[in-house]
């Protein structure tokens, strides 16, 4: 007889166990797609945040070129061993210091803490040369 229902097509389950089972499957399927998704979602995530990194190595490379290039233009400078003026050397003092207000981590921004307490900080003023040579 239970032959003759199977092959009709029929089936008993009183308890409803292969209803569970197609749930149980459909459920595992769904979790299994919203893993993958967003495990995209992390890959697409990683791949953006490679690039920013390495777009600031490419801008922080950058800046120190231009920083080394600069600097060494400042120390062959004609009026590189020139005293600056009190009021200039305030300026660039005061700029050093909201630079390193900006970013902590600058170099030489360590005796910053200096600067607030009075002291100066990279800039140092001295007198002003005289514009003739008395001769």
């Amino acid at each position: 007889m239970l032959l003759i229902g199977k092959g009709a097509g029929l089936s008993w389950d009183p308890l409803g166990l292969q209803a569970r089972r197609h749930a149980e499957t459909e459920r595992r399927a769904d979790r299994a797609e919203q893993d993958a998704a967003a495990r995209t979602i992390e890959a697409e995530g990683r791949g953006r945040q490679t690039d920013r990194l390495r777009d600031f190595h490419e801008q922080s490379r950058a800046v120190d070129r231009a920083t080394i290039t600069a600097e060494q233009k400042a120390r062959s400078a004609d009026d590189a061993d020139t005293p600056l003026d009190d009021a200039v050397a305030r300026r660039l003092d005061d700029h050093d210091r909201e630079l390193c207000r900006l970013s902590p981590r600058l170099g030489g921004c360590a005796a910053s803490t200096d600067a607030a307490a009075g002291s100066r900080g990279a800039v140092r003023p001295g007198a002003v040369a005289a514009t003739g040579d008395g001769g």
